[in-house]
């Protein structure tokens, strides 16, 4: 008995520690519970609702300032970081009641309630980012509106002025929103701006009431120019027939400016001066094709005058070492020549048969060195066998004394319909095969009884002996082009062309035959002019919509371009505008009786009247 009695009197005490141990264990988890929960809970919290401030607004130097719309948005900033800090203690409110940790909340008191009801008033109403999107959210949910919206429109207390436009979702348009016609921009915060603003690299100008603007601008005394998309227009532009140009910073200039460290002109109006005398009060200069200055010695309709390096005309001087071009007029063909400084002569294509007369009569007015009796040409570059091109190469052998001819052998013209069965579909095809051969082959004939054979261009070879022109072509074969199998490999030559490039003193000009969208392609994606400068490209394929890529046209990035054909034919598409749009002057070889002539020598170039 005694024994029993002894065992229970020791049992008793250990069971007491076992009890008092679990409550204490049980009591230090539910604490635990509840930190780790509120924890959690405010930082997704601080998740959901944090915002992207707004963009800093930035101003070009025209001194004009947006304040109305930074203050707002400073506003609207400091109101969504007192939001973040009330919602960061509504969480720990909410986790309170969390329906987990209810059993260790039964000694709650009313004035804890009333303390979180509060806390839940100063949170709402507020802009909520909810998958993505701004919402504004009072006690009842989401504002169930559309259209333009102000803060004040639920909220009476709200101090934000600021304006929104709420989509049909409810939400708050973030971007560009055409209302009525009009064009508005809101930033990420959802806020309509007004004022000067850099978006995606293009600033833009928005009215007072945030209406996007376009056409002329007067701002601050100065002239702008805001294309049909809004944008700023930079550098030169083609706007109502005439050139103007618009510095870094949009500001459209007027009189003497300086670009790229070249002084150019343009007239009070700001329109660009070209290809004149230009006469002060004091001074007289020359505003070159370009609108640059005319600066040291230039060739001006044949003479040679002197500026000093302000471009202040000095007077007369004498003829020296110079580089002459004549874009010849011979309706839709082609046909260039160059006369270089030391004499050699050389033509980039001779027309076709029917101009053959007319390139004849103007090289014998050439004043050209002559051999056995016969003047001479040094070199001809027939760029590839079309009639249009090789047209006028039988004549000239027979009344010159030709010295080389080159032409690619993959731009070789051949008898392509010969094995065709001739429908009324394709009739005119043939015909035209059949014309350009039989051109070919007189030229071939004409060569031969000279003793003469066509030297195949290569890439990167020069013609003459001072290095003035070179191949610059890719020398791919492109294969044929176009859908119609019969012609597909006539027309394909045309991208196999011979490419030329001119580089002396101060010009350098690109005549690129009748190149077509794949060897545009091919030439700019691989670099082929190897960083160096164009003042005058010779439009591809006679300005036809198969060739001036935007692309192509933005690499090589002339500043003149002439385009050889008929009256006629003149046709402003999409080649033309890719001219227009990046800053091609378009010169026609047929709006002159001769064509276009340009003088050059190591301090400019020179367009002849």
């Amino acid at each position: 008995m005694y024994k029993r009695v002894k065992r229970t009197l020791m049992i008793i005490p250990m069971m007491l520690f076992l009890c008092f141990s679990f409550l204490g264990i049980e009591s230090y988890a539910v604490d635990n519970v509840d930190k780790s929960g509120s924890s959690s809970t405010t930082n997704v919290s601080d998740t959901t609702t944090t915002k992207t401030e707004d963009t800093p607004v930035y101003e070009i130097n025209t001194g004009n300032t947006n304040t109305n719309s930074t203050s707002t948005q400073e506003n609207s900033t400091s109101s969504k970081s007192e939001s973040n800090s009330t919602k960061n203690t509504n969480s720990e409110a909410q986790v309170k009641k969390d329906p987990v940790n209810s059993n260790t909340q039964t000694t709650q008191n009313d004035s804890t309630k009333q303390t979180t009801d509060n806390v839940e008033k100063e949170t709402l109403p507020a802009w909520k980012n909810m998958n993505g999107k701004l919402y504004y959210v009072t006690k009842d949910g989401i504002v169930k509106k559309t259209g333009w919206f102000k803060e004040k429109d639920v909220n009476s207390d709200s101090k934000n002025d600021n304006e929104y436009y709420l989509g049909d979702d409810f939400a708050a348009i973030i971007g560009w929103k055409e209302i009525d016609g009009s064009w508005y921009y809101f930033d990420e915060s959802g806020i309509k701006q007004t004022g000067w603003k850099l978006i995606n690299y293009n600033w833009y100008l928005l009215d007072k009431d945030g209406i996007m603007e376009t056409g002329w601008i007067k701002n601050d005394g100065n002239t702008y120019y805001l294309n049909s998309e809004g944008r700023m227009s930079l550098g030169k532009k083609y706007l109502d027939d005439k050139w103007y140009f618009f510095g870094n910073d949009g500001i459209l200039q007027k009189g003497m400016y300086i670009y790229n460290g070249k002084k150019y002109y343009s007239d009070n109006d700001g329109v660009m001066v070209a290809n004149k005398w230009l006469e002060t009060k004091k001074y007289k200069y020359y505003i070159k094709a370009d609108s640059a200055v005319a600066t040291g010695d230039a060739i001006i309709d044949g003479k040679m005058e002197k500026f000093d390096a302000d471009g202040v005309y000095q007077g007369e001087g004498e003829m020296t070492n110079h580089l002459y071009v004549k874009y010849l007029s011979v309706g839709n063909a082609d046909c260039a020549f160059i006369k270089l400084p030391d004499g050699e002569t050389a033509l980039i294509d001779t027309g076709d048969t029917s101009t053959a007369d007319d390139v004849v009569n103007f090289l014998n007015d050439q004043d050209l060195k002559e051999e056995d009796g016969k003047p001479v040409i040094d070199y001809i570059v027939i760029t590839h066998g079309h009639s249009d091109h090789i047209g006028g190469l039988s004549t000239i052998i027979n009344k010159f004394k030709v010295k080389k001819v080159y032409m690619p052998k993959i731009a070789e013209m051949k008898d392509w319909y010969s094995n065709l069965k001739v429908t009324s579909e394709n009739a005119s095809s043939v015909e035209l095969m059949k014309h350009d051969y039989e051109v070919y082959t007189d030229a071939i004939n004409a060569m031969k009884k000279k003793d003469m054979d066509f030297t195949n261009t290569v890439k990167g070879q020069y013609i003459d002996n001072n290095k003035i022109l070179k191949f610059v072509q890719s020398d791919k074969n492109f294969g044929g082009i176009g859908a119609d199998k019969e012609t597909q490999y006539y027309w394909g030559i045309n991208e196999n062309s011979a490419i030329v490039y001119l580089n002396y003193g101060d010009f350098q000009s690109l005549f690129t035959a009748d190149m077509e969208w794949n060897s545009e392609k091919d030439f700019w994606t691989n670099n082929l002019l190897e960083g160096k400068y164009v003042d005058v490209l010779k439009v591809p394929h006679h300005g036809h919509d198969t060739s001036s890529t935007s692309d192509f046209i933005a690499y090589v990035k002339p500043t003149m371009g002439v385009i050889s054909r008929g009256k006629d034919s003149i046709e402003k598409g999409t080649a033309y505008n890719n001219l227009l749009n990046n800053g091609v002057t378009i010169y026609e070889t047929s709006d002159r009786e001769n064509g276009i002539g340009i003088y050059a020598n190591q301090q400019n170039w020179t367009v002849q009247k």
